[in-house]
């Protein structure tokens, strides 16, 4: 299952103060925030309670309830999840991540650019590739950049681009180095990273995330790449239902 961190980093985008602040609260009082009710949280963040109700909504809670319980049994939550298939748990999380209204901004995005160009690194190269080529064969305009120099100088010298890049971590410094070079040169940046605060994230006009438990065996990053197919599998199939 999502914490309700997660849930908050998925959502900050669409976010606003007074929803910032009930997080805020939220937060620094899980366990005591586990047993109130939705009138008496208000009373004391100075909100309407429709206000707490709207915040649940937009981290994909049924009501403040479901978010109550997902406060106070995140412990069972984990305990729930070890008796599954976790393989199985981890791609729950990753649909749990599709946001459809996002999705619609990366479109708009996509298909409003004079090109498309996708960046990735090591395996993840893969991903973005395999992506790319499937773009391009209904818009024409999407390619896979293999070349960090390459794409950074197309970056400089075009115009009305988006730049998507593609990191686990968010901190590989490639993708790094790209993602300012199109912040400075104000081309629009879509990025698709893990679920976490991370430099990518932060660069990007446009961020996505999947979720995967990190993985490495002597030096090798061994971390899944599904949950990354997952989120562009359903970001590709919202981009052709629209164009076509």
């Amino acid at each position: 299952m999502i914490t309700f961190d997660q849930r908050v980093l998925n959502a900050e985008y669409k976010l606003n103060e007074t929803e910032e602040a009930i997080i805020s609260y939220i937060k620094a009082n899980q366990e005591t925030v586990s047993h109130m009710s939705i009138s008496k949280l208000a009373s004391k963040i100075y909100v309407a309670p429709n206000a707490i109700t709207r915040l649940c909504k937009k981290l994909s809670y049924d009501g403040f309830v479901a978010l109550k319980l997902s406060l106070r049994d995140g412990h069972a939550n984990d305990q729930r999840e070890s008796e599954q298939s976790l393989q199985q748990a981890i791609i729950n999380r990753n649909f749990d991540l599709i946001d459809e209204h996002r999705e619609d901004t990366a479109i708009e995005a996509l298909m409003t650019a004079k090109k498309n160009l996708f960046f990735a690194v090591g395996e993840t190269a893969y991903v973005a590739q395999n992506f790319a080529d499937i773009f391009n064969a209904v818009d024409q305009k999407t390619q896979f950049v293999t070349y960090e120099n390459q794409i950074i100088y197309e970056i400089e010298n075009d115009s009305n681009l988006v730049v998507f890049c593609i990191s686990q971590s968010g901190e590989t410094l490639q993708t790094l180095r790209v993602a300012q070079a199109a912040r400075r040169n104000r081309q629009k940046i879509i990025s698709l990273t893990g679920l976490q605060v991370n430099s990518l994230a932060s660069l990007a006009s446009i961020a996505l995330y999947s979720y995967s438990e990190p993985k490495t065996w002597r030096g090798y990053n061994l971390t899944d790449k599904t949950p990354l197919f997952i989120i562009m599998k359903a970001l590709f199939d919202r981009y052709f239902r629209n164009y076509v």
